[in-house]
C-alpha cells in the first residue's frame, strides 16, 4: 500500500515539474491590480503648451499565458475600461470621453491580445523581445508591435498578497497615431499632437509555484 502511495506521488511530482517546465503557465494580471500600470502621454501643440499631458487607467484586467520553453509563442490579453482615463485636468478629462475624442461610455473596451514575441534575445536574466498582437479601441482594431521585457519572480507572490505563486514583470512602450484610431482624426493637431506615447508596467500572478529548474530565465 505505502508503495502505491510513493509510486502516485512520485508520478505526480514528475507531471508537475514536466508541466511547469514545458507547459504554458497563466498570470493573472488582476489579483496585484494595484501594481499594474498603463500611462498615456500626449504630445502638446503649439497653442498647448510644450511638453506632455499624462493620463492613467484605474483598473488594469487579463491574463497572459506564458510558454516557459518557447516565450515566443506567449500569448494572452490585456483588458481596459475607456471610461477610466484621467488626466488630472477637469476640461482634459472631460474632453477625452466626448463622441469625437474617445466616446468612451459608447465605446467602453479597450483590448490589447497578445499573440507572441520576435526577435526575443537575453540581456542578463530578462527576457527582450518585440510582442505582437491586436489593439482594439474605439471600435477599431489594429495589429501592433512594441519592444517589451518580461522578467520571472519565482515564489515571490506571497510577498504581495500571502499566496503561493510566481510573478511575471512586463514592461513595455509603444507609440500610437490617434488619428488611426479615429480619435478626432486630423483635428485639433495645434492642440494635441497625433502621435500618443502609451508605457506599459504590468505584474501577473500564478496560482502555484513552478519547481526549481535550470533554465536561464529562472534564476
Amino acid at each position: 500500500m505505502w508503495l502505491t502511495k510513493i509510486s502516485k506521488t512520485c508520478v505526480w511530482c514528475i507531471s508537475l515539474t514536466i508541466h511547469f517546465a514545458y507547459g504554458i503557465i497563466e498570470y493573472d494580471l488582476q489579483p496585484l491590480g494595484n501594481l499594474n500600470k498603463i500611462d498615456v502621454r500626449l504630445q502638446k501643440g503649439v497653442l498647448f503648451g510644450l511638453g506632455q499631458v499624462r493620463g492613467s487607467f484605474e483598473k488594469v484586467n487579463g491574463e497572459i499565458q506564458f510558454s516557459m520553453k518557447t516565450p515566443a509563442s506567449s500569448i494572452g490579453s490585456v483588458l481596459l475600461d475607456a471610461r477610466t482615463l484621467r488626466f488630472g485636468y477637469h476640461k482634459v478629462d472631460g474632453d477625452a470621453h466626448q463622441p469625437v475624442w474617445l466616446n468612451s461610455f459608447k465605446h467602453p473596451k479597450i483590448e490589447f491580445k497578445l499573440k507572441g514575441l520576435r526577435k526575443e534575445h537575453w540581456r542578463g536574466n530578462t527576457l527582450n523581445g518585440e510582442a505582437y498582437g491586436s489593439l482594439s479601441l474605439k471600435n477599431k482594431t489594429s495589429q501592433i508591435t512594441f519592444p517589451m521585457s518580461i522578467k520571472y519572480l519565482r515564489n515571490a507572490r506571497r510577498k504581495f498578497d500571502g499566496k503561493r505563486g510566481d510573478l511575471i514583470v512586463l514592461k513595455g512602450q509603444l507609440q500610437l497615431s490617434r488619428g488611426a484610431f479615429g480619435i478626432n482624426p486630423g483635428r485639433m493637431l495645434d492642440v494635441i499632437k497625433d502621435e500618443l506615447i502609451v508605457n506599459i508596467s504590468l505584474i501577473g500572478c500564478s496560482n502555484s509555484s513552478r519547481p526549481l529548474l535550470p533554465s536561464r530565465l529562472f534564476i
